[in-house]
């Protein structure tokens, strides 16, 4: 059975991961800003990936899905601690690939 809230933790510890090897820095504002981008979209990924796990969603969806939330990771703390956009993307890609392959791997 599919556990959520161990999935949302799972993904916070490899966002801490990301932020420390690729933000140095500024990882603690990184975290903060991957929390509130799951913060965010909690709702949606609970619905989503229990669809997954039901068979209601295709992966190739869910992935498309979790895509289309990337404009919500707005991560304002790097923003305003002048990190260069590039590296900011970067991040951002990081996490969706994150949750992405979180849910994969928690899915069969």
């Amino acid at each position: 059975m599919f556990d959520f809230n161990s999935f949302i933790s799972s993904i916070e510890d490899s966002i801490k991961s990301l932020a420390k090897e690729t933000l140095g820095d500024y990882k603690d504002v990184a975290v903060s800003d991957g929390k509130e981008f799951l913060e965010t979209t909690r709702v949606d990924l609970k619905r989503w990936t229990e669809q997954l796990a039901g068979g209601e969603l295709s992966k190739d969806d869910f992935k498309f899905l979790v895509a289309g939330k990337k404009d919500l990771a707005e991560l304002h703390g790097l923003t305003q601690a002048g990190l260069a956009l590039v590296k900011i993307e970067s991040f951002r890609n990081g996490v969706i690939d994150i949750v992405v392959n979180a849910a994969f791997s928690a899915i069969p």
